[in-house]
């Protein structure tokens, strides 16, 4: 059933559960498929393949990730974040694997937001949209910048694109003024029927998380929406950590996870994802925060990266 949020339409259950599962995993970096063609070949372009030529291909492997997949496949997710990076050098044949990969996985809803190496390059822009536009959601946005928005439940997923391109030996994304303006808008809505908001976006919210050539450039405009307006919760990728922290100025975590192929060679980098419940109860949602880990013979167990928070729970101003 559909349902509007001022010039959104957003589409999920009347009927609402009173606990939500979530599962948030990030920069999958798919195996290449292809080399770039002559068309293709641009100077940042060659940059990330010897990256992944010399590097990142021994550190994202299939088969981590498809321990991944198996792992939330039995906390039996309700709804998937997806924050971004399934690609490694952004070419089309590489989104082509992508939609691919997407469909076998069978999910649930799911709201998938790009990351940096997916807009390495600006080409074949609607192409690539379209490809992926069952799990980006754009179709609900009044305009090409506005944020995305899935509802399920209680529960508002809003993604923030940050993923720009940018020069050679940078990795910084930015969300922009006019986004930023509509995520505010978005917000307010969405507080209005009681959901439970939870932002995503690809490159971490705050400062030092990353170096400064990959962080978000406009990091204090997204902060000021968000003291502004409230936010239940904010997942990231981009940083290949799994950590949580709090906004400046606000109680709003936010949370980032492993990247989720990264083999089981360093504890801090193996390969993960967060299961997160978010539990509806009269004046306050309860939300728990799991990252699951991948171990060298394969498993995944809990990591020490557990968190038990709660937030004010506003009732909608009208039925739904």
């Amino acid at each position: 059933m559909s349902h509007a949020v001022g010039p959104y339409t957003v589409t999920g259950d009347v009927f609402f559960l009173s606990c939500v599962h979530i599962a948030h995993l990030s920069d999958p970096h798919l195996p290449l498929v292809g080399l770039p063609s002559f068309k293709e070949i641009r100077f940042k372009r060659i940059l990330s393949l010897l990256s992944w030529q010399l590097r990142r291909r021994h550190l994202h492997k299939l088969p981590a990730l498809q321990s991944i997949m198996r792992d939330i496949r039995h906390f039996h997710p309700d709804m998937v974040a997806l924050t971004g990076d399934l690609t490694n050098l952004g070419l089309l044949k590489e989104f082509q694997h992508a939609r691919q990969w997407l469909l076998q996985q069978d999910l649930p809803p799911t709201l998938l937001i790009p990351g940096n190496h997916d807009a390495l390059i600006k080409e074949n822009s609607a192409t690539k949209q379209a490809l992926w536009a069952e799990w980006l959601h754009s179709s609900t946005q009044p305009e090409p910048a506005a944020p995305s928005l899935l509802v399920k439940d209680h529960i508002a997923l809003i993604g923030v694109n940050t993923a720009v391109p940018t020069l050679p030996f940078l990795a910084s994304g930015k969300a922009g003024q006019t986004q930023l303006v509509l995520l505010a808008d978005l917000l307010r809505r969405t507080r209005v029927m009681g959901l439970c908001r939870i932002v995503l976006l690809h490159h971490p919210p705050a400062q030092g998380i990353v170096s400064r050539r990959k962080g978000l450039d406009d990091f204090l405009a997204f902060q000021n929406v968000l003291r502004a307006e409230g936010a239940e919760l904010v997942l990231y990728g981009h940083s290949h950590r799994a950590q949580i922290t709090t906004l400046p100025g606000t109680d709003i975590l936010a949370v980032s996870s492993t990247s989720a192929s990264h083999i089981a060679d360093e504890p801090e980098k193996s390969a993960g994802w967060n299961a997160i419940s978010v539990h509806k109860q009269p004046d306050i949602w309860q939300i728990t925060i799991q990252h699951r880990s991948l171990m060298p013979d394969g498993s995944l167990q809990d990591s020490q990266m557990r968190r038990v928070c709660s937030a004010h729970r506003l009732l909608p101003a009208t039925s739904l």
